[in-house]
C-alpha cells in the first residue's frame, strides 16, 4: 500500500506539471544536435572550425565540455545541463588494465593554435583518411596520454582525439608520416572490426596465433608462456633469456609485444589488427615483406589481412 500511495503521488505531480499554462511547458530543445557547427566571422578561431566543418562535416572542439543548457526537472526547478565528450574507448566506463585502449590523460590546447592546427590537419591528414570511415568529431588537446595508442592521437565513442596541438603546424614528414599511420590503425581497425562482412576473414587472421596455444586464449598472454614446453613447434627454451618478447611475438604472428605491456602479447584482436595496419601503412607491401619474410605466421597473418584493409582504405 505504501508503494501505491507513493505511486499515485508521483503520477499526481506529473499531471499538474502537463497541466500547466502553455508558456510553462514549452521547454528549450532538449534534442540538439551538439555537433552542429555555427559560423562567427567575428573569431577567427570558431570561423575556422567552422570551415573545417563545412568541408569535412566533422565538429572540432578543444573542450570536452561542448554546450551547456539551463533546463527545467519535472518538478519545476531550473539546472545547467553540460554537454561532454565520451572520452572512454567503449560504454560502460574506461577498459582494465590489459583490455582495449583507454585515455589516461590529457591537457587543453590554447584557442589561438586551433587555426594552425587545422590548416595542417586540412593539409597532411584529412585526404589521407578513407571517405567510407566516419569521424563524429574531432578534441585537439596538447598533452596526451594513453594506454595502447601513445601520445599522438587516441579515437573514442565519439570524438578523435588529437594531440600537440601547437606543435602539429611544424611537424616534419616524418613526424606526419607516425601520426598518420597511428591515426588511420586506429580509424581502419575499429571500420574492420566493427563491419560484420570481415569477421569471417579476421577469424582466420587470429586463428593464425590462436592455434598455436591451446592452454588459453593467446592474447594478452605472458611472453614467459611462449616456449617450447607449452607451445608445439615453438624453438624458445623457456629459459633462455636472451630471446626477446619481440622475437617470441614475431614467431607466433604478432608483430611485437602490447604497446602498453612490454611483458605481454596483444591485449586484443583489435590491438593486433591496428599494430598491422599501422605497420603496412608505414612500411608499404614491398618493405613488410621484406622485414619480416623469416617470419612464416607474420606473412601468413599478413596475407589475411592486406586485402581488408586495402579494401578499407580505398
Amino acid at each position: 500500500m505504501k508503494y501505491n500511495i507513493l505511486f499515485f503521488l508521483s503520477l499526481s505531480m506529473l499531471i499538474s506539471l502537463v497541466s500547466c499554462s502553455e508558456d510553462e511547458v514549452n521547454f528549450p530543445d532538449y534534442e540538439k544536435d551538439w555537433f552542429v557547427m555555427e559560423d562567427n566571422a567575428g573569431d577567427s578561431v570558431a570561423h575556422a572550425g567552422y570551415q573545417f566543418y563545412q568541408k569535412y562535416k566533422i565538429p572540432v572542439f578543444i573542450n570536452d565540455t561542448i554546450g551547456t543548457q539551463q533546463r527545467v526537472d519535472l518538478w519545476g526547478n531550473t539546472y545547467t545541463y553540460y554537454k561532454t565528450l565520451s572520452l572512454n574507448f567503449a560504454m560502460g566506463g574506461s577498459a582494465s588494465a590489459y583490455s582495449d585502449p583507454y585515455l589516461n590523460t590529457m591537457t587543453f590546447c590554447d584557442k589561438s593554435v586551433v587555426p594552425s592546427a587545422l590548416r595542417y590537419l586540412d593539409s597532411h591528414i584529412m585526404p589521407s583518411v578513407p571517405k567510407s570511415i566516419h569521424i563524429h568529431s574531432i578534441l585537439l588537446v596538447e598533452n596526451l596520454q594513453s594506454r595502447a595508442t601513445g601520445t599522438e592521437v587516441f579515437n573514442s565513442i565519439n570524438t578523435l582525439i588529437i594531440g600537440n596541438a601547437s606543435k602539429l603546424a611544424s611537424y616534419t614528414a616524418e613526424q606526419t608520416q607516425s601520426l598518420k599511420s597511428t591515426l588511420l590503425s586506429l580509424l581502419v581497425g575499429k571500420a574492420l572490426t566493427s563491419n560484420a562482412d570481415y569477421s569471417e576473414d579476421l577469424d582466420l587472421f587470429y586463428q593464425v596465433s590462436r592455434s598455436l596455444y591451446s592452454v588459453s586464449d593467446i592474447y594478452n598472454t605472458s611472453t614467459w608462456y611462449f616456449n617450447k614446453d607449452r607451445m608445439p613447434g615453438c624453438p624458445f627454451d623457456p629459459y633462455d633469456y636472451s630471446v626477446t618478447g619481440k622475437d617470441k611475438m614475431l614467431w607466433a604472428g604478432f608483430l611485437d609485444v602490447d604497446p602498453a605491456n612490454p611483458y605481454y602479447s596483444p591485449s586484443s584482436p583489435l590491438t593486433d589488427v591496428q599494430m598491422y595496419i599501422k605497420e603496412y601503412l608505414k612500411l608499404g607491401d614491398a618493405q613488410f615483406r621484406s622485414l619480416y619474410a623469416n617470419y612464416p605466421n607474420v606473412i601468413k597473418k599478413y596475407e589475411i589481412v592486406k586485402p581488408l584493409i586495402d579494401s578499407a582504405i580505398q
